[in-house]
């Protein structure tokens, strides 16, 4: 099923194309131009997907219900054009050599990675803030062998492309939804004690665990618990912003460090726990997040699922 959900069709192809003309014409942009244009362009979409647009507003609604409707109207609107932004920085950031790269793009907080890098290795905690992408070519960019798992997108060209823009400064891309399994190829690869980044604020469709997240009932992959437990590796959860001139801070924070031992509950207790940064760097920088994300389409099933199973609720 999964080979012929990736089979390349005609389809696939013109859409690659279509990508590959928006990536010339980005890429060659001034850099600040290239950022406004796509803010807007991407942002201005609010109108066409104007159903997913009034769920973004509802969700940030329930998330902060302190908010008048129209405070939570201006952080969709900022985070709707945070995703042309993403694009935007993205394609120019890979277009970059090294150095000017680095005058775009620094990580705070390297120091605490390069203890990790070669000794003990360790896993990346971040979240769809900001810009993601961007620390995951500032952590090739800065020297890290650092692998990311990642969902692989239908339009096998376009996933290609991609993983080419992705791994640009070097750097491997492990699947979540087309590894057999993820979790032993991502074990593997924190064997070799480099780093491996993972993003798991979005909906998970198998393997989950159920959890409060702002509020709301949320599946979460418990998959980098999973892994720093049985690896007993650190975590260390990391969080982009973006300057007033542009320029992007990738921070590092303090590495987590798991239980010594693994149970089902203290899997469910650490999760609990990274789940508690998305939280805080959320309720700090609302607009950062991508609301453009069903986080909760399976809300309803999990309330169910934690009425009938009470002892698992953290």
């Amino acid at each position: 099923m999964a080979k012929d959900r990736f089979k390349k069709t005609p389809l696939h192809y013109i859409q690659y194309v279509a990508l590959k003309v928006v990536c010339v014409l980005v890429s060659v942009l001034p850099y600040r131009l290239a950022v406004t244009l796509g803010r807007h362009l991407v942002g201005s979409t609010r109108f066409i997907l104007r159903s997913r647009f009034r769920r973004t507003v509802s969700d940030i609604q329930r998330a902060f219900p302190e908010k008048s409707p129209e405070q939570a109207r201006r952080i969709a609107v900022e985070s709707w054009g945070n995703m042309g932004v993403i694009m935007a920085e993205f394609l120019q950031l890979s277009a970059m050599d090294v150095e000017k790269f680095k005058k775009h793009c620094r990580i705070e907080g390297i120091e605490k990675l390069r203890r990790a890098e070669g000794t003990t290795g360790g896993i990346i905690h971040i979240g769809h803030f900001t810009n993601w992408e961007a620390f995951g070519l500032a952590a090739s960019a800065y020297g890290f062998e650092k692998a990311v798992l990642a969902q692989r997108v239908d339009n096998p060209y376009v996933d290609e492309e991609i993983n080419r823009l992705r791994n640009i400064f070097s750097g491997t891309t492990l699947y979540s939804n087309h590894e057999d399994k993820p979790f032993f190829t991502c074990r593997r690869w924190i064997g070799r004690k480099h780093m491996v980044g993972i993003l798991f604020d979005q909906n998970t469709i198998s393997g989950e665990m159920w959890f409060s997240f702002m509020g709301r009932t949320a599946a979460f992959a418990p998959i980098t618990a999973l892994l720093a437990i049985k690896a007993q590796v650190p975590v260390f959860p990391v969080n982009v912003l973006r300057e007033k001139d542009g320029k992007l801070v990738c921070t590092v924070y303090d590495p987590v460090l798991p239980p010594k031992e693994y149970t089902v509950d203290n899997v469910r207790q650490f999760t609990k726990t990274l789940i508690g940064y998305y939280e805080a760097w959320l309720r700090q920088n609302p607009a950062s997040w991508l609301w453009a994300h069903n986080r909760w389409k399976r809300e309803e099933e999990g309330n169910r699922y934690l009425a009938a199973h009470p002892e698992e609720r953290v």
